[in-house]
């Protein structure tokens, strides 16, 4: 039995008036509890977006993404999607809203690395028969097809994928579509396209997305533009700790950012303060700071 298929019969099953949905790899933090308890006493009208913290192999972090995982029961709400299965589409259709929350809780799934290549030939056969019964269906499908080829490392392939994802998303979805803008920028950039790159990356955030602001970087430091670099290296320094689209691995980039920033520091002449940037590097990397906190910024502007 699919995945789905068991999703609709647990759904089925169901008799409570909210719906808490957990893998088998993940759990709930005793924080979360108790905040969901807090949820679940209040009328069942709308849906709640947890927080899925998915931890990297070894103690390279996590990436946070923002999944629906509590939601009222309802006949007509169930999960759609060949994979990464989600009830949005059909909470939408039954016009019940989305609240966001900060609830966390813990997703060991991509923690074994020796796992994922099966899984990704598994997810591109699943994707590819759901894009041939329906090429103008869910987007989303298009933006999971392009990440298994930059998983990969085909970069080309990925890139052409993310564009067409943003141009069935336009229009219709346009966070989908900007996620998909930002990775084909990036997936050019590795390809050595850094012109094109650029002309991926959206312009005018108060908040930009953290990895756009490691890409302005790199772009800045090819031009020859390091005080440029540096800028978006510490406005990258500031991004909070919360799931964005498309999803990051949020403290490896803010490492790497202290790592650059004190290469930079040092080429100013003030060895003084790249010392104290790279101890701070150094204490983000071996556990003793949280790295993905903005209060890494604070840290460092006190440095």
């Amino acid at each position: 039995m699919s995945a789905i298929w068991r999703s609709r019969l647990a759904l089925e099953l169901a008799t409570g008036r909210w719906i808490l949905v957990l893998d088998a790899d993940e759990t709930l933090p005793a924080e979360s509890g108790e905040a969901l308890r807090t949820i679940v006493a209040r009328p069942a009208d709308c849906a709640h977006a947890l927080v899925q913290r998915n931890l990297l192999p070894g103690a390279s972090g996590h990436v946070a993404v923002s999944i629906v995982r509590l939601f009222p029961r309802h006949p007509r709400v169930r999960f759609e999607r060949p994979i990464h299965e989600q009830v949005n589409t059909s909470l939408e259709r039954e016009g019940i809203p989305i609240v966001d929350t900060q609830i966390p809780f813990l997703h060991t799934g991509y923690a074994d690395a020796a796992a994922m290549p099966a899984k990704t030939q598994r997810n591109r056969a699943l994707i590819e028969a759901a894009l041939a019964r329906e090429p103008d269906g869910d987007p989303n499908l298009w933006f999971f097809h392009a990440a298994g080829y930059f998983d990969e490392g085909e970069h080309l392939r990925a890139a052409e994928l993310y564009a067409e994802c943003a141009r069935r998303s336009a229009g219709r979805r346009r966070r989908l579509e900007t996620a998909a803008k930002i990775k084909q920028g990036e997936s050019l950039w590795l390809a050595g396209r850094p012109a094109e790159a650029a002309a991926c990356l959206p312009d005018g955030v108060d908040e930009p997305h953290p990895l756009v602001c490691e890409l302005r970087a790199a772009l800045a430091v090819v031009a020859g533009r390091n005080d440029e670099a540096k800028d978006w290296r510490e406005r990258l320094l500031a991004c909070p700790d919360k799931a964005y689209l498309p999803p990051v691995a949020l403290g490896p980039m803010k490492i790497r950012a202290l790592n650059f920033l004190a290469e930079d520091w040092a080429a100013r002449g003030r060895k003084d303060r790249a010392v104290r940037v790279l101890r701070l590097g150094l204490a983000a990397a071996q556990g003793r700071l949280d790295a993905a906190s903005a209060a890494i910024a604070q840290a460092y502007a006190a440095g």
